[in-house]
């Protein structure tokens, strides 16, 4: 048998996958033409399927789920974006009250949300409908709300902000990043990514800051 046969029949490794499974790029290539032509909402796995040319058991062994695609899809955007927010919430920026740094964490995410938002919601649709767990243990969310605590702590050490419970405030700050939050606002209020996250950084920054005197 040759050796691109045995590449196409070898088990698949989840960590090396893009690499070992030659129907995995094929998948990822269709689901993103079809996405992008016809909205996540009117793409079905089978038309996934048949864009890639392979049978939906195929496919399905490999994606149980819409979700799942387009976490793939995201993942290495993803990783480069957390990885990135959390080197410049510990990088020379240090010498910034926390309370900025975290000012600008936020707008990142924002930004982020901004250009993938119908992905991500289709992400944490399928992650908390399917494991019955919430968005807030998601990975992605979970890598924020670490980034996001420290920070908070800081600036309550720090003195910057009123006294509040960084961990609940957090998980509050994180419900309203919500990538379905912010799509509901675009819909049925026309806001922008301003307005947004002027809203956010109205409750969440100038609403902590400890007043003087």
């Amino acid at each position: 048998m040759k050796k691109t046969e045995k590449a196409s029949l070898a088990p698949i490794d989840p960590a090396n996958q893009q690499t070992i499974d030659p129907y995995h790029e094929r998948i990822l290539n269709a689901a993103r033409e079809l996405f992008k032509a016809s909205g996540l909402e009117n793409v079905s796995m089978y038309s996934i399927a048949k864009q890639a040319g392979i049978g939906q058991g195929s496919l399905y062994r490999r994606f149980t789920d819409k979700g799942e695609i387009c976490s793939a899809l995201l993942r290495d955007s993803t990783g480069r974006f957390l990885t990135e927010l959390e080197r410049e919430a510990q990088s020379s920026n240090a010498d910034d009250p926390a309370l900025q740094r975290l000012q600008n964490s936020i707008e990142q995410v924002v930004d982020f949300i901004d250009q993938h938002a119908e992905l991500l919601h289709l992400i944490k649709s399928e992650f908390v409908g399917k494991k019955q767990l919430t968005q807030f243990e998601h990975p992605f969310f979970r890598r924020v709300n670490v980034i996001f605590t420290e920070l908070l702590s800081q600036a309550a050490g720090n003195g910057e902000i009123v006294d509040i419970d960084p961990h609940f405030t957090v998980t509050a700050l994180l419900s309203v990043l919500s990538p379905d939050l912010y799509l509901y606002q675009q819909k049925a209020h026309q806001s922008t990514k301003e307005d947004i996250t002027q809203g956010i950084l109205t409750l969440f920054i100038d609403g902590l800051v400890r007043k003087k005197g």
